[in-house]
């Protein structure tokens, strides 16, 4: 079944404010019109859909890869995203994982500290948001893709603009974006000169990414092609 409105694509990068987001929009729809893929199970099973059983639904909404999405979303899909500056989303990201009891890597990393997770993670992190927004690993290959592939790029800074837009497309009463899945605590964070350096070596391309939306688009990017 396919409406006449168009069907919404949520990449979520992890972090970047996306579950308020998803929540607030959740509210305003039918349960039967979205689909939302949180955990490894639910992404198995989103893969393992065809193309059909995805048009019924009015909202796609989670951690997948945008190539996984564009795969099964309708041809009439907006895919759209958010970013949030990278240093801030591995700290965030760090701290969820090392004080939050039923997160699945929380044994993992509960003992550890951040240098430890940046050091031992360092490969994984490079450019993690170009990888899942775009399939690149690079900002200057991943701008362009962003450009082309999706109709809305917002920072978190921006997230109610985003959702005000997202309501609007998909003929609902607008709703309040709440603080949802809020990291508790805070793990150890210890720096140094070292990690501090690798730091930033592994969040360059992802720093380019989030600058070009943040600074030349004022934190929204809206692409010209789609209606207001």
């Amino acid at each position: 079944m396919v409406t006449s409105q168009p069907q919404v694509v949520f990449i979520h990068l992890p972090k970047t404010g996306g579950f308020a987001l998803h929540a607030a929009l959740v509210r305003a729809l039918p349960p039967e019109s979205v689909l939302r893929i949180g955990d490894e199970a639910e992404r198995a099973a989103f893969l393992a859909m065809t193309p059909d059983q995805v048009a019924g639904c009015a909202l796609v909404s989670g951690h997948v890869t945008v190539n996984e999405a564009l795969e099964r979303a309708r041809p009439d899909a907006r895919f759209v995203t958010l970013l949030r500056d990278p240093v801030a989303r591995l700290v965030s990201a760090f701290n969820y994982m090392a004080t939050w009891p039923d997160h699945p890597l929380h044994a993992e990393f509960r003992d550890r500290g951040f240098a430890e997770f940046i050091r031992d993670s360092a490969e994984a992190l490079a450019g993690e948001a170009c990888r899942q927004l775009t399939g690149a690993a690079s900002a200057k290959e991943a701008i362009p893709i962003l450009e082309g592939c999706y109709a809305l790029v917002g920072t978190s800074a921006r997230v109610n603009d985003v959702s005000a837009t997202l309501h609007r497309w998909l003929g609902v009463v607008p709703g309040r974006v709440e603080r949802e899945n809020v990291t508790a605590g805070q793990g150890r964070i210890n720096l140094d000169s070292a990690t501090c350096e690798l730091l930033l070596a592994v969040t360059r391309e992802d720093r380019a990414l989030f600058e070009h939306v943040a600074g030349r688009h004022g934190g929204l990017m809206k692409h010209p092609g789609v209606p207001a």
